[in-house]
């Protein structure tokens, strides 16, 4: 019975390191299709918020640029009204106000980005074709 309760503290602890206050940011997404960006960082729509909002984020300073993907790629696609890939372009962005509630740090050493989970979009600017280089 101890071994029990001792694993529900355990688990309680852990879920409430986790949940985090919602944190509104503005910034641009971008879904880029570009050959080099689809082998860093896969298929996935990413997040680069305001410099002035940079400290919101739960991460530990760092000299590089704040910037995250959405672990919950298909429903931030969806949100955010991402349009469907074309031939023409290599990719997509657009200014945005965003809702996250989730928000995971990479700390480890070499490639890997910060996560965030997207609760809601505020607005969303019409999106604008990312030409290839």
């Amino acid at each position: 019975m101890k071994l029990a309760a001792t694993l529900f503290l355990l688990a309680c602890a852990c879920l409430s390191a986790q949940a985090q206050t919602p944190i509104v940011l503005d910034g641009q997404y971008s879904a880029r299709t570009d050959e080099m960006s689809l082998e860093i960082i896969g298929n996935r729509v990413c997040f680069a918020p305001d410099k002035a909002q940079w400290g919101r984020l739960p991460r530990p300073a760092a000299t590089h640029d704040a910037w995250f993907c959405f672990s919950n790629d298909g429903e931030a696609r969806r949100l955010l009204r991402v349009p469907a890939r074309q031939a023409d372009n290599c990719g997509w962005q657009a200014r945005a106000r965003i809702v996250i509630d989730t928000y995971q740090p990479y700390v480890e050493q070499g490639d890997g980005n910060d996560m965030a989970r997207l609760a809601s979009v505020i607005k969303v600017a019409q999106p604008n074709a990312i030409a290839c280089e």
